[in-house]
């Protein structure tokens, strides 16, 4: 199997969640899959060989070296097992990422992952979260377009210390040019009424989270 797969990767990462149906949305034989230790779990579920497992294995068994790519890392480690795939996605020259269930279960795991999509972004890739109930993700300046989401909110964030020049179009709370910062959440619960919604920025790294109502 070569190093080199495709530019789209989907790391499977803990906990583990009950409705995977989600995922039907996505074509995962066009795109790279990494298991980040017991998100295996998920992939025996789903019937689904990754291309490599990787982790400490602290919490499942590794899987045989026959089935896959097994990576194994010591425990003591500065990385989590997220952060390992991450840096093997980018080192196999990934430029998109997903993480699956990478959010919902422990608190710390979770601003772990999240703190890996800035990891991701200043990589030059893009990155995002996705659960069956929400999906996360960093952006830095520039103008982008989102759909509606039906049964969505959308709240947005200022994950650097400020983000400035913000505007938003399209939604139900709508603003031109304005600056938010990490100190207070209003960002919060917006939701987009037109067909797409339009948002801007000029500086700062922007977090945005689709969470279902």
């Amino acid at each position: 199997m070569g190093d080199k797969v495709t530019d789209s990767v989907f790391i499977f990462a803990g906990p583990d969640i009950s409705d995977l149906s989600f995922l039907k949305e996505y074509d995962l034989s066009r795109c790279c899959i990494i298991a980040a230790d017991c998100g295996m779990k998920l992939l025996n579920r789903l019937g689904i060989t990754p291309h490599a497992v990787i982790g400490d294995f602290d919490s499942m068994d590794a899987p045989s070296v026959d089935i896959c790519r097994v990576i194994r890392h010591k425990v003591e480690k500065d990385d989590t097992d997220t952060m390992l795939c991450i840096r093997y996605a980018l080192d196999i020259g990934a430029s998109d990422i997903t993480i699956v269930s990478g959010i919902g279960g422990r608190l710390d795991h979770t601003i772990a992952n999240i703190q890996s999509l800035s990891f991701i972004l200043k990589a030059g890739a893009k990155g995002r979260i996705i659960s069956a109930d929400e999906e996360v993700f960093l952006l830095g300046p520039g103008s982008f377009r989102f759909n509606r989401r039906d049964g969505f909110s959308m709240s947005l964030f200022s994950y650097s210390e400020k983000v400035s020049g913000l505007s938003i179009s399209g939604a139900k709370y709508e603003v031109e040019s304005t600056d938010i910062d990490n100190s207070f959440p209003i960002g919060a619960s917006n939701s987009i009424t037109e067909d797409f919604c339009k948002i801007s920025f000029t500086d700062g790294t922007l977090l945005v989270v689709f969470s279902r109502l």
